[in-house]
């Protein structure tokens, strides 16, 4: 998986190198490369932007090297969202303390919109006719557009009175459910034009991002120390689950300390407290487990041959693992 990390991430520097831009726009579009590539190298499970497009490819034809520019403009595309998502919940990582706000929305923009397209066209030099460039290159833009939706749903979620549960795993769905598939289809894409293999694909790297965004859910809420996610009023799954079940004072005491935890992180611990007793944990365990059996059962529809097969079960099976 790290040598997989290493092939994409050196393609991305290839193809950054070779923009025609100033050469200090250059290092500013690496500022996010550096960040990602450092955390893939350590936790190469953990980016999937990587491994799913590349694994995807070789389980339908035995060989991943011609996806290689499908997992950079995936990954160029993850890299974008994730640095405008930190910027959306104020936690730009370190390596941006040095550059404004307009540097990093400037860079997320060209990152996640047109890079991506960049590194699609490098598909020409394989031969790939130019129908199967226009499906991918739309592939892209289409999933932009239903990320974008979520992402925004999400922004509003913590302003409106009442969430349903349906409310907060549909935003899910379209932010991360779309992301996945989009990972999982694009690899397929390029592999073949059976109809059936590319969407059962697609069904699998749907239901396996939205099940790796509910773990990350809960640990937004239970991580040591402040969570980020209360002190920005996020309406996870957890806490709608709550605020669905919890009646009268339970309820309305809830809603109080969510508040008093925008504002400090001395009531962190009291907000994990309830949400625990309300049964928040187990709930989005099982809803977690339902999505991670979907995506077995899509998988197994395919079958995907070889090593690249197990490599993607093993991914899967480590969803349920980080609870």
């Amino acid at each position: 998986m790290r040598q997989r990390v290493g092939r994409v991430f050196t393609l991305l520097d290839e193809l950054i190198e070779a923009l025609p831009v100033p050469s200090s726009y250059r290092e500013l579009l690496r500022v996010h490369l550096g960040e990602g590539k450092e955390g893939a190298e350590v936790w190469p499970e953990e980016m999937p932007a990587v491994q799913l497009p590349l694994l995807v490819h070789a389980g339908i034809t035995g060989d991943e090297s011609p996806a290689l520019p499908v997992a950079a403009a995936c990954t160029l595309l993850y890299l974008g969202a994730d640095l405008f998502d930190s910027m959306f919940d104020d936690e730009l990582p370190p390596s941006w303390q040095t550059h404004s706000s307009a540097e990093a929305n400037l860079a997320a923009a060209t990152l996640l919109a047109a890079l991506p397209q960049v590194s699609i066209a490098q598909l020409r030099d394989q031969g790939i006719p130019p129908a199967k460039l226009y499906a991918l290159a739309y592939l892209l833009a289409d999933t932009l557009l239903t990320m974008s939706a979520g992402q925004y749903e999400d922004m509003l979620l913590p302003n409106l009175e009442n969430v349903s549960l349906e409310d907060s795993l549909a935003m899910v769905e379209r932010k991360s459910g779309s992301a996945g598939a989009l990972l999982a289809r694009a690899g397929a894409v390029l592999a073949t034009e059976d109809p059936f293999t590319i969407e059962a694909y697609a069904a699998f790297g749907s239901c396996f991002g939205i099940a790796r965004q509910l773990i990350n859910d809960v640990w937004g809420i239970w991580e040591d120390g402040i969570s980020r996610d209360l002190l920005n009023g996020k309406r996870t799954l957890p806490i709608v689950y709550a605020l669905s079940t919890l009646q009268g004072e339970q309820r309305e005491q809830l809603q109080q300390l969510l508040a008093a935890a925008r504002e400090s992180a001395e009531y962190h611990d009291e907000v994990r407290t309830l949400l625990a007793a309300a049964g928040s944990v187990r709930y989005t365990t099982l809803i977690t487990w339902l999505y991670q059996q979907q995506a077995q059962y899509h998988l197994a529809a395919v079958s995907p041959q070889g090593p690249a097969g197990r490599e993607l079960q093993m991914l899967l099976d480590r969803t349920l693992l980080q609870l």
